[in-house]
């Protein structure tokens, strides 16, 4: 069975908001052995919503769509439905009497614009929504064998919606279709140079490195492209779950009951921000020192005065004194430091944008590596973040 995603909303439209309720919708209607032909967005607009409706209807099974069941005079997905549909709206009164009984606790009277939340088109099958007011529906269109379902748009909300309609339409689970490989170490030209005779893969690149999806409908044919893939990417793999590299890594020092601290000048202390990011992360992190100037690297991690005016603050030299300060200054069994030009300024032909050097040391022994990674200054910033907990991860790899 073939499924269209429309998602309603004019701040999507207009760039004011990231969209992500049709990521989420796409990669469950997936597991339930749904074909996703298309995904859509339109403005709040009842005949705009009705023109991408009818597109979805002609192209596919099944139509999801999330968004615009609120009470605002901008939701107006179900008036969209019933103009789409020639099907007219009723109020579903148990659901009716349910806002009644909300509205009496909360000291409100049932006004329009919440009594409204109540209406589904005639003929559907509802969906009772379990954080929220505004109820969703199934439409089936029996003369055509298809269904349009209707979801809020606040993801809370929608997601056991989802659930839900999936369990009235009768989709189950099926067996497994889709496989990732969260890597880094390669960039995305050269893992598709690696994996180019496996069909059915889409490779995901960021800063953070190369997602790859392998895909197959046939658990058989899926398990022997995984293996494949899995014996050429090798150690470049650090998870296959959506986990990030600071859970990798956590994971690693509480395994091995390892501290760490860091020392931070172009991240501004991401690194730090992202080993914090795991919950239990004050078993293993003791601190960090952002050393933004060359003045804090001198007083705060000792720092050579005269290195930094031989060598220059980004330099292996000041990466490798700025790992030993935070060494001595936490008591920590690993350390890690970066100093680089994240830009847009401050390089020059010596010392291009986005050189980094970051370093790694545990207990005596103290390495740096020198990294050029060239894009806007955020995306800099979180790739040397990566590399550097990445350094982690290769260290600890086989032991």
């Amino acid at each position: 069975m073939k499924c269209f995603i429309l998602i309603t909303g004019t701040e999507f439209t207009l760039g004011l908001k990231p969209e992500k309720n049709s990521l989420y919708i796409a990669r469950r209607a997936f597991s339930k052995g749904l074909d996703i032909v298309g995904i859509g967005i339109t403005n709040d607009d009842i005949y705009q919503i009705s023109f991408f409706l009818k597109i979805g209807l002609d192209k596919a099974d099944i139509v999801f769509i999330s968004g615009g069941l609120g009470g605002t005079s901008d939701d107006l997905t179900r008036e969209a439905v019933e103009e789409a549909l020639g099907v007219p709206l009723i109020y579903d009164e148990d659901w009716l009497k349910k806002l009644k009984e909300y509205l009496k606790k909360t000291g409100r009277d049932l006004n329009d614009s919440i009594k409204k939340m109540a209406k589904i088109p005639y003929g559907s099958k509802k969906i009772e929504n379990p954080k929220g007011r505004a109820l969703g529906f199934i439409k089936i269109l029996d003369d055509v064998k298809k269904a349009v379902v209707a979801l809020p748009g606040v993801p809370e909300e929608m997601k056991p919606m989802l659930e839900e309609a999936f369990r009235l339409l009768g989709l189950k689970e099926e067996k497994k279709r889709v496989h990732l490989f969260r890597t880094f170490g390669k960039n995305e030209i050269e893992i598709d140079e690696l994996l180019k005779d496996i069909d059915g893969k889409v490779i995901n690149a960021s800063p953070k490195g190369v997602d790859i999806f392998i895909i197959d409908k046939e658990p058989f044919f899926l398990e022997n492209k995984v293996k494949v893939a899995k014996e050429r990417l090798g150690n470049i793999i650090y998870a296959e779950e959506e986990i990030e590299m600071e859970e990798v890594v956590g994971s690693i020092l509480t395994n091995k009951n390892l501290t760490i601290s860091t020392a931070e000048s172009s991240t501004g202390g991401l690194i730090a921000s992202r080993i914090v990011n795991v919950p239990g992360s004050s078993k293993y992190f003791m601190g960090s020192i952002v050393s933004y100037s060359n003045e804090a690297k001198i007083y705060l991690l000792n720092v050579k005065k005269e290195n930094i005016e031989k060598y220059g603050a980004v330099s292996p030299q000041v990466a490798k004194e700025m790992v030993k300060g935070a060494l001595e200054k936490f008591k920590t069994d690993i350390a890690l430091s970066d100093t680089g030009i994240a830009g847009p300024t401050g390089y020059t032909e010596e010392k291009p944008l986005g050189l980094h050097y970051i370093g790694f040391g545990h207990k005596n022994y103290i390495e740096t590596h020198k990294v050029i990674y060239q894009n806007d200054r955020n995306s800099v910033r979180l790739y040397v973040s990566q590399y550097a907990l990445n350094l982690i991860r290769l260290k600890f790899l086989n032991t």
